[in-house]
């Protein structure tokens, strides 16, 4: 992974996952936790669910920590699909099983039932 790889999953994890790592499946979920995380961060700087004068400091820590999790979540989705692309020890590509010819089909007990 590159430094604007890293760069792009720290600011705005869900542009990381989709972008760099194929990761439309995951996207929604990043999404989420990363908006979460921002909008936690300007409310506990705009005095947070309590009301205060100051920052809430409490609510942007929250904040930061969900935004982490997004970008975390998303630096794992870049390394996954990266494995996947190598076809690795660990590669669940590997360890696919493929069906054979002289197996039958199993909808066609579907079709005999109707």
């Amino acid at each position: 992974m590159g430094i604007s790889r890293y760069t792009t999953s720290l600011l705005v994890p869900p542009i990381g996952a989709c972008q760099d790592g194929c990761g439309s499946s995951c996207a929604a979920p990043v999404t989420v936790f990363w908006l979460f995380g921002v909008v936690s961060v300007v409310y506990g700087f705009l005095g947070g669910p309590m009301g205060e004068p100051g920052v809430s400091w409490y609510t942007v820590g929250l904040g930061l920590a969900m935004w982490g999790i997004a970008a975390v979540w998303s630096m794992l989705t870049i390394r996954g699909w990266q494995a996947d692309r190598c076809q690795g020890v660990l590669s669940p590509r590997d360890h696919r099983v493929e069906a054979k010819e002289s197996e039958d089909d199993p909808f066609d007990e579907v079709k005999k039932a109707h």
